[in-house]
């Protein structure tokens, strides 16, 4: 009993230390954005989530300028009558130039904030992460930070880019043999859009790789559960297989198929004392979407074509992806960590697996299944 009682009154005391804050006074921090200005200074804006029962407007945006992003907070603390917390932040933007000069001293200030989640979301932005955060359209969410959080975490859910969090990130970062990949973020009619991936270099933004080659990307990084994509075909690929009555149309320059609810195997297998050359296996099933041509899909022959002609242009776009990663000498597909895995000797280093980028050779083997391709099947 009275081991019982001590035990209560230690939690009484503890809880009388904890400091009280009302949630009128908080002001949440969901979204910060950092950009490099011409005094290489650093300018940051705030997203702020308020509860305040006297106005309706529940955002605030504060921009601050300083060395340091502590500095910054600092300095928004003059601008707010809120006392700022850091707890919901859940997607931090950093302007492509700032991300240029590194990400790693951003990067330590978030993992060491034990209030931030390292769950949350980082992207790139082209243009000033400020002009984002500030935009007015933001669609049904409260704010233009938890627009774009919602935004790049349905992109992420549907495949549609890579996992954009602090964890991965890091993960990447801290790996010999992987680089990391962040969305690239840019505005068009005043609205938060995603317009490719940016390719670092560790933690140094190097280059874009467009919206459209994306999916490849994702295909060498890791199996896939419910992609969908488009592709682009010669124009005249299945002219044998028109359906009887279809005229085929010379001013027709591609033919494009969509495919969706698409799963991948995906097999890379280095080849054991030299670095530089991959085997890359994939193995798609996937569902026909839309062809802009009227070709036979009742036809076994016609899918089969259909199936050897995809295969044909992933496997070409693959290697025109590669040779873009090589040419920025960055590895987002993580090859080197893959050959590091399967030798114990002559391991690579950071520096040994940087230079060995360059001289990849990738043999690509695409297998396609349709499984499905409407009610015609």
């Amino acid at each position: 009993m009275k081991r019982l009682l001590c035990m209560v009154s230690i939690l009484l005391l503890c809880s009388g230390c904890i400091p009280k804050n009302y949630i009128e006074q908080l002001g949440i921090i969901t979204a910060v954005g950092y950009d490099l200005l011409d005094n290489q200074k650093i300018r940051g804006t705030l997203v702020l989530f308020q509860f305040d029962p006297t106005t309706s407007n529940t955002s605030q945006v504060v921009t601050s300028e300083a060395n340091t992003s502590k500095g910054i907070r600092l300095q928004a603390h003059r601008k707010t009558s809120h006392k700022l917390v850091s707890g919901q932040v859940r997607v931090a933007l950093f302007q492509k130039e700032l991300a240029a000069k590194g990400l790693t001293r951003y990067m330590d200030t978030l993992s060491r904030d034990a209030k931030v989640s390292d769950m949350s979301l980082l992207a790139v932005t082209d243009v000033p992460s400020a002009n984002l955060l500030q935009s007015k359209s933001s669609e049904d969410a409260p704010n233009t930070g938890e627009y774009l959080h919602r935004l790049i975490e349905k992109s992420i859910k549907h495949e549609m880019i890579t996992d954009a969090s602090l964890t991965v990130f890091q993960q990447d970062y801290f790996s010999i043999g992987a680089d990391p990949v962040l969305p690239l973020l840019t505005l068009e009619d005043d609205k938060g859009v995603i317009n490719g991936l940016s390719l670092f270099q560790d933690d140094r933004y190097v280059g874009r790789l467009p919206a459209d080659d994306i999916i490849y990307l994702m295909m060498l990084r890791n199996e896939m559960k419910h992609g969908e994509f488009q592709i682009e075909l010669p124009q005249d690929s299945l002219d044998d297989h028109l359906k009887k009555g279809s005229i085929k149309n010379p001013n027709e320059s591609s033919l494009y198929v969509s495919l969706y609810q698409m799963g991948s195997n995906l097999s890379t297998k280095p080849t054991k004392g030299d670095p530089s050359s991959y085997s890359v296996n994939i193995k798609i099933e996937a569902r026909l979407l839309e062809i802009t041509k009227e070709v036979d899909l009742k036809s076994k022959k016609t899918i089969e074509t259909l199936e050897k002609e995809v295969e044909k242009q992933i496997e070409d776009n693959l290697n025109r992806v590669m040779g873009e990663l090589k040419e920025a000498q960055v590895d987002p597909a993580g090859l080197g960590k893959k050959y590091n895995t399967i030798t114990r000797e002559n391991r690579l280093t950071r520096d040994s697996w940087r230079d060995q980028i360059p001289n990849y050779d990738v043999k690509f083997n695409v297998k396609l299944k349709i499984l499905r391709y409407g009610i015609t099947e």
